[in-house]
This record gives structure tokens, sequence and C-alpha cells, in this order.
């Protein structure tokens, strides 16, 4: 049985990631998945379509499947890649605005969740967040995986706790960031 902080850690996990999917997307594409797939190629620019798969955690048809939505909705171009079996991955300027547009609804949902929480426990939460995502994480693509949905300039400014522990740095020292 969960004990009540596992379970509400649960219930606010559940409660954001729903209203991350929640907003609106193109007709043709929709869910977690479209979201992740833009934020991976910003992050990742040219890259293949094996780097996305690993990224998002697909089966390669998925993956094909998906890059093929992105691209039919002029998301994402497919460029010549390293190799002639492989493609590079890049955001078209529409991918690039509509990644701005879902990243700002994300940022705002952040924002007032974490909004509700006075100075100092923000900071005291963002201690606690370093610590459990340092000691979960495991090496990279589940890295990538974790951070899929990120805006990765702050964190890494601050120093990411799964980008440290996937690299073998030790766990970052809080700075205060609020």
């Amino acid at each position: 049985m969960a004990l009540p902080v596992e379970n509400l850690l649960g219930v606010l996990a559940l409660h954001v990631m729903d209203e991350i999917h929640d907003q609106p997307m193109p007709a043709s594409l929709s869910g977690l998945t479209t979201r992740a797939a833009l934020n991976a190629i910003h992050i990742y620019p040219g890259c293949s379509i094996e780097t996305l798969r690993e990224v998002l955690d697909l089966c390669h048809p998925a993956a094909v499947r998906a890059v093929a939505g992105l691209v039919t909705a002029g998301l994402v171009s497919k460029d010549p890649g390293r190799d002639k079996r492989t493609v590079a991955l890049n955001l078209t300027e529409g991918g690039l605005l509509e990644l701005e547009r879902v990243m700002a609804a994300r940022d705002a949902m952040l924002k007032r969740v974490v909004g509700r929480l006075d100075n100092s426990e923000q900071i005291q939460l963002e201690v606690l967040l370093v610590k459990m995502l340092w000691h979960e994480t495991r090496a990279s693509p589940h890295s990538m995986r974790l951070c899929r949905l990120c805006d990765d300039g702050p964190c890494l400014e601050a120093g990411c706790p799964v980008e440290n522990r996937a690299t073998g740095l030790p766990m970052p020292i809080h700075q205060v960031t609020t």
C-alpha cells in the first residue's frame, strides 16, 4: 500500500501530465509523443530516427510513423543524414513555432502549480526534486527520456540532476533559483 506522500506525488504527476496532454495540437497530431518529438528534435537537431526512437522509447516502426506525421504536418524536415541509410531530423519554422507554443503552455501551467508555494517552500521542493531525480536516473537513453518534455536551458544552467547522473557527475548542489 502506498504511503500518503507517494500517493500525493502520483496524483500531482498525473495532473501535470494531463494538463500537458490537454493542450491543443494540430488536428492530425496529438498526444505526448508529438510534443516530446518536437522537443527532442529541438534539443538534438539533426538527430536520426534511431536517436528519436530511443528518446521517445518507441519501436522503430512507431518512430517512423511519428516522423512521417510530423513531416506531413510541416513541423519537421528530413534532411540528408551522415550516411545513405539515415536522415537528419530538424524542426521547420512551423515546428519551432509549435514547440514554442507547447512549451509556453507547459511553462505557464508549471508556474501556476509551483506558484502555490512560497519562496522557501519552492527552494525545499527544488532540493528534494534534485535529490529524487539524481537517484532515479539511469544511463542514457533513460536520461533523454526523462527530459523529453524539459526546457533544458534553465535546468542545465543550474546543474541538471538527470544530466549529471547520466554522465557520472555528482548530484548538483542547490543554488537558489527562485
